[in-house]
């Protein structure tokens, strides 16, 4: 809200899609999402654009699971890039649920400014799928053990990224990841690709490890990543030579220039 308020007479803004990312968590253990059809009936079901444009202000970026710049995943290599219902239709089917299905999502009701609001909307999304999702909301306080836990069919989270892939998932998506139980899933293929770009210091080597671990989320629906909001810095527009880093680092002053 403070950034579109911003006069672009004497002040410049700078925006760049931060390194958190919201997603809507599944729980791979427990019914429906134990089955692979009905994940990927979600992740078919919902148009991420039309979420950030009525519960985000507009303010967001259609994101993949990694958002570090240098490893960025493509959105546009998930399946259904774009909302197909028809498609999730076809998974429910393969699923055995053609009438649909029903889920609960914990929501936090105060963890952070538009979460009840994407959560409304996801719900009214989904709906179109003939699949219902009932909204959990509770505040911070409980939300937080709760999702620590696992104690959720699905949760909708704002997570916090890394500059680098290998911090920002081994936690989650390893086998031996210390909130592998809040993830639900491991796979012996994800434990060699993490190894594999942990162990290189060769940029090919790791973009080829980290896109495959990103494949390997998205083909499985492991959870469905939604978008990354903003990270927003305000200038005078005299300022010369300074860049926005997703970090939200402003070490690009050493190097910038006033005129």
């Amino acid at each position: 809200l403070i950034a579109k308020q911003i006069s672009t007479k004497t002040l410049k803004l700078f925006k760049v899609p931060a390194l958190a990312y919201y997603a809507l968590q599944l729980n791979t253990k427990v019914a429906p999402f134990n089955d692979k059809n009905v994940r990927l009936a979600i992740q078919c079901s919902i148009d991420r654009p039309e979420m950030i444009k009525t519960a985000m202000l507009g303010e967001g970026a259609v994101s993949g699971p990694i958002t570090s710049p240098a490893y960025k995943s493509d959105p546009n290599a998930r399946p259904c890039p774009k909302v197909d219902i028809a498609k999730a239709k076809e998974y429910l089917a393969a699923a055995g649920k053609s009438s649909g299905v029903t889920f609960k999502a914990l929501v936090t009701s105060n963890g952070w400014a538009t979460s009840v609001a994407m959560a409304q909307n996801l719900k009214a999304q989904l709906a179109r799928a003939d699949i219902t999702m009932d909204l959990d909301i509770v505040d911070q306080a409980t939300y937080v053990p709760r999702g620590l836990a696992a104690d959720f069919t699905a949760t909708l989270a704002n997570n916090g990224g890394r500059i680098d892939p290998d911090t920002m998932y081994t936690r989650y998506f390893t086998s031996t990841g210390n909130l592998n139980k809040v993830a639900t899933y491991s796979s012996a293929t994800l434990d060699a690709n993490f190894l594999k770009g942990k162990s290189s210091g060769k940029t090919a080597v790791r973009t080829s490890a980290y896109t495959a671990i990103s494949k390997e989320l998205e083909d499985n629906a492991v959870w469905v990543w939604l978008a990354t909001p903003y990270e927003y810095r305000v200038a005078t527009k005299e300022l010369k030579g300074f860049v926005a880093l997703a970090t939200g680092s402003l070490l690009p002053l050493r190097s910038a220039s006033l005129g």
